[in-house]
């Protein structure tokens, strides 16, 4: 008996009042469906607006507007629904499409049919194109839609899925389908959901997979599923609104270091190297020198301000220095604005009862070492600022992994010690995902997922939520 199977007996005037709640539960959920569905709609309509707009703005010709409005559009949003499935479309994606309507007026002024002064109208327009697109996937990312997903796989696939997503903001696991072969055999967990079973000897009809009014069906590799069951699926799911994924048990793995292609009739998925090319790092050392050099010429007169309130607060130097581990094993003295007091490193042992953290990582939220002034400091990553200095030495990058102690090296493991690949950084994903309020085991993780998957775009985003993440001071203690 399914959990829906076991609810208690109701009257019949209690069964009628949840029938109308139940109805008017579905009916706005069926609108709201409708509203997520729609929303390429929104996209396109704004695309058009604000494309027109700069056309005007730049004073094109009526066919360099129509032209250059209708390339884009097509161009970007001929797949309808489509292009906003979750992940979709990737940034990259956005930018390749932009080149599309810009090479047609390439091609048209070439003719002799359209000036240069067209071909500068057009550019404008195709970037405000560009423009509503790029902030229309960073809105999707920043503020994901939950999305109705039902997972079709083996017992344990489902069960899986379930727990995974039972808490995220992004997915609600709202129905699912078993394809063991062995079902009457195998014992189901009740998961709460709209629980069925997929008879892969049948066809297999849109009615079953949509019966939750998914928005997304997700199919889990497992016993059973193999890619003519994927085929089916998608058969059944052609003119219905819910699209179909495939769960992948690649995880860990970023998208733009996937190509999926087909090699002597078998379907591949090629990994690129996850140690970058020399080019790019290249490019990255030499940002982090200039600009970190720029920045700590600007906050060169608030560090002095700070160093002087700190020593007229406090017994001690201003700066406090550290030995950390930099890239590939090599040991570095890190610089910080002191916060504690100077004997800190003698009382750590009388507070290591209250330890928060984990392995040899001391934390503690209410740390009585902290000077009231260092407080402040830590809450705006003020004490951080110092750390420019290793950055303009080359010691350390404006983003990469936290720098670690040598004696929280010397317990890594091999996965651990992945991190040690890259410089540390003065931010990176573990300062904009929560920083001290992580544990040891998720920075690790937040790490080694920078290090293997770095990209320049990457850096430039972790820098803009910095701001973010020491403005709101979550995690800073």
């Amino acid at each position: 008996m399914s959990i829906l199977e076991a609810r208690a007996p109701v009257t019949s005037r209690g069964l009628d009042r949840a029938r109308r709640t139940e109805g008017g539960k579905r009916q706005d959920r069926s609108a709201a469906h409708t509203r997520r569905r729609d929303r390429w709609k929104v996209e396109l309509v704004l695309s058009a607006v604000v494309m027109a707009l700069v056309a005007w703005a730049v004073r094109a010709t009526v066919d360099v507007a129509l032209t250059m409005v209708a390339a884009s559009l097509v161009v970007r949003h001929w797949t309808g629904r489509a292009l906003v499935r979750p992940g979709l479309p990737r940034v990259g994606v956005v930018v390749r499409e932009t080149a599309t309507p810009f090479c047609l007026a390439a091609v048209v002024v070439a003719t002799g049919l359209w000036s240069r002064a067209d071909l500068v109208a057009a550019g404008a327009i195709t970037l405000a194109g560009a423009a509503v697109a790029l902030v229309a996937v960073a809105q999707r990312r920043l503020f994901p839609t939950p999305q109705r997903v039902v997972v079709v796989g083996s017992t344990v696939g489902v069960a899986e899925a379930a727990t995974r997503w039972a808490r995220s903001r992004e997915v609600d696991v709202v129905g699912s389908l078993v394809v063991d072969a062995d079902r009457p055999h195998v014992p189901r967990p009740r998961t709460g959901l709209v629980e069925g079973f997929l008879d892969l000897s049948k066809e297999i009809e849109a009615a079953e997979l949509t019966r939750a009014d998914p928005d997304m069906v997700l199919v889990v590799p497992g016993p059973g599923i193999d890619a003519e069951c994927i085929r089916r699926v998608g058969w059944a799911l052609e003119g219905t609104p819910a699209s179909l994924a495939v769960q992948s048990h690649l995880d860990g793995i970023a998208p733009h270091r996937l190509e999926h292609t087909s090699y002597a009739g078998a379907g591949l998925t090629h990994i690129t190297s996850s140690r970058p090319a020399r080019l790019p790092m290249a490019v990255k050392s030499v940002l982090d020198r200039v600009v970190g050099a720029l920045i700590l010429v600007a906050v060169a007169p608030l560090l002095g301000v700070l160093i002087l309130a700190i020593r007229s607060t406090s017994q001690g130097p201003g700066i406090f220095r550290q030995i950390r581990v930099g890239q590939d094993g090599s040991l570095f003295e890190m610089y910080k604005l002191r916060t504690m007091a100077t004997s800190a490193e003698a009382d750590k042992a009388s507070l290591m009862a209250a330890n928060e953290g984990s392995g040899v990582l001391f934390k503690m939220t209410a740390d009585p070492r902290v000077t009231p002034l260092g407080r402040v400091l830590r809450k705006f990553s003020l004490d951080e600022l110092p750390q420019l200095v290793n950055v303009v030495k080359g010691e350390m990058s404006l983003v990469g992994p936290r720098p670690a102690l040598p004696e929280e090296v010397a317990q890594y493991t091999s996965l651990q010690r992945r991190r040690l690949v890259a410089k540390p950084g003065l931010t990176g994903l573990w300062q904009v995902s929560g920083r001290s309020d992580l544990s040891g085991e998720d920075t690790i993780r937040l790490d080694n997922h920078y290090t293997e998957n770095w990209r320049l775009t990457d850096d430039v985003a972790i820098l803009a939520r910095t701001v973010n993440a020491v403005l709101g001071s979550k995690g800073a203690y």
